[in-house]
């Protein structure tokens, strides 16, 4: 079968694979756990160590102070919204529990999520539910995998503080209605707080558009970056009713002996030790994909998907287990007399990257769907045929 390049010329596809060092002898399939960076990527981050190494960190992030704040810039354009609604945060999930845990709610407040909620969060929800009392509403899920709106709004009454939705589940491959979401949020006036930890660099994220009022990522999925930096996006309105869980002298000024000013814009939720030299990663991730087309990038990433997924169904005691409807470059498959562990190991043998996905990450989907653990696939825009064939060879063989 040969792989269309719909949104790239074959000779831009071995140029980005060029760029991508780890393109070469390995097969990497597993982009939805942690992407392959490219070269300008590792340009940046070396460049800063090497002024760290001959300045010490705090003079060499003195002397980047321009292209640090430029990261913020490029954040703000990617996903559609001002630059003082951006935080930089070590992780996703530094972001996402920053976020939620400073939403001031007590006992008999609620919370609604959907099936596909990832276990950082749904731990977090019933950590708050144990301390807290809140209670935690979960809208049912649609026979093609995603959420049914309807019985969501239906969840909603005068208790109901957030809204929290992970936009692109880790074991599906649906991509959630977030869109709907956030106007039936806006209605409401509910806060709606959207997990884009799968979804930024992966489909286009405009979070004006979409309508959530905070929206968190991570650097090191589908943009391409390093581990160890994420993102947080909060607006203006949900600054206003946070009171933040942790404060540090990077979020308030210690004006007086007995007071602090907090920030008003979203770096209040960030800490003052970080990583110069991982900001700069993600900022040059960030200013890659833009170089390319967030679109070009991310139509072609899940035109991936779709063939991969096709493909797989050719495969002999190959079960694909995405929901029906599923479109995202995120595909889970079980194969007949294997587990999902024995394929993982053997895949690494041949030196192709694979990854599981278990139902301890995201239980109410894949337990309610009788599913223990399923291989997971996730290519990006800079895989080719020749990855598809290598991948597909061995599994048959096996």
């Amino acid at each position: 079968m040969t792989l269309e390049v719909p949104y790239f010329t074959h000779e831009e596809i071995m140029q980005l694979r060029q760029d991508t060092q780890g393109a070469g002898g390995r097969v990497h399939l597993d982009n939805c756990g942690s992407s392959l960076m490219p070269k300008p990527v590792i340009t940046a981050q070396i460049a800063q160590l090497n002024l760290e190494a001959q300045f010490g960190g705090y003079v060499a992030q003195e002397q980047q102070l321009g292209a640090l704040e430029s990261v913020y810039a490029s954040i703000s354009t990617l996903i559609e919204c001002s630059v003082d609604d951006v935080a930089l945060t070590t992780s996703a999930v530094d972001a996402w529990t920053k976020a939620f845990y400073s939403i001031p709610m007590s006992a008999g407040d609620t919370v609604i999520t959907s099936p596909g909620e990832y276990c950082s969060n749904y731990v977090a929800f019933l950590h708050r539910q144990k301390n807290d009392g809140i209670k935690i509403r979960v809208a049912e899920a649609t026979v093609d995998g995603g959420v049914n709106i309807d019985h969501l709004e239906s969840l909603i009454d005068e208790s109901t503080k957030l809204i929290s939705l992970t936009h692109i589940p880790s074991s599906s491959g649906a991509i959630l209605p977030a869109y709907e979401v956030g106007a039936i949020a806006r209605q409401h006036n509910v806060l709606f707080l959207l997990d884009t930890c799968q979804s930024i660099g992966q489909i286009p994220v405009n979070v004006k558009d979409i309508g959530c009022d905070i929206a968190t990522a991570t650097g090191r999925k589908f943009l391409r970056g390093p581990r160890g930096v994420g993102f947080l996006y909060m607006n203006s309105r949900a600054r206003e009713g946070m009171n933040p869980v942790v404060m540090t002298n990077q979020g308030a000024a210690w004006d007086s002996h007995n007071t602090y000013k907090l920030r008003s814009d979203a770096r209040v939720f960030e800490a003052w030790e970080r990583s110069a030299v991982n900001i700069l990663g993600l900022g040059a991730a960030v200013e890659y994909m833009q170089s390319l087309g967030v679109n070009r990038t991310t139509g072609q990433t899940l035109h991936l998907g779709r063939s991969l997924r096709q493909q797989l169904r050719g495969i002999k005691g190959v079960r694909i287990e995405c929901p029906s409807a599923a479109e995202a470059a995120i595909i889970t498959f079980n194969k007949t007399g294997y587990t999902a562990a024995e394929i993982k190991k053997h895949m690494e043998q041949q030196n192709i990257a694979v990854q599981i996905a278990s139902v301890v990450h995201t239980r109410l989907d894949l337990e309610a769907r009788g599913i223990d653990s399923a291989v997971r696939v996730s290519p990006h825009y800079y895989n080719n045929q020749d990855d598809y064939d290598r991948f597909l060879t061995v599994l048959e063989d096996m």
